[in-house]
């Protein structure tokens, strides 16, 4: 990890720069204005994840590096930073299945689809039907 990282919350001036991000790393999950986002930055955006709020409940979508910064501990820090500047008790996420144990690191854990909001388990039904079958849920409980 490069001394000049530098993990913060994204102003909504930056999300075309965000939304530039994603495409790059083949994200196509969107990007609202009332979303929470964080970036690593490290002499240019090289990570980027947000906390929405849908049907009332707090999701966290998006957590995408460049590959090139993964397996560094960046998106650990990210995860911290999170935990660190944002009430995350009750957020859940739809990770593939091999991220159990990163996500785990700031208090996710894995539930059963049918203890999810209809709507979340509706998208991991719809995911897994496109093919994704190691995707799982997991939420902070706290």
């Amino acid at each position: 990890m490069s001394d000049n990282l530098i993990i913060r919350q994204a102003s909504p001036e930056e999300y075309e720069l965000v939304s530039a991000h994603y495409k790059i790393c083949g994200y196509r999950g969107g990007l609202e204005d009332n979303d929470q986002v964080f970036v690593a930055i490290d002499e240019q955006l090289i990570g980027a994840v947000r906390i929405c709020i849908e049907n009332d409940v707090k999701v966290l979508r998006g957590m995408y590096l460049k590959p090139e910064f993964q397996q560094k501990g960046i998106g650990v820090s990210m995860l911290n930073y999170l935990v660190q500047h944002t009430e995350m008790s009750g957020c859940y996420c739809l990770p593939y299945k091999h991220l159990i144990e990163f996500y785990g690191k700031i208090g996710f854990e894995e539930i059963s689809p049918r203890d999810a909001p209809g709507f979340l388990a509706e998208r991991l039904k719809k995911y897994r039907g496109n093919g994704n079958r190691d995707i799982t849920i997991m939420q902070i409980k706290k």
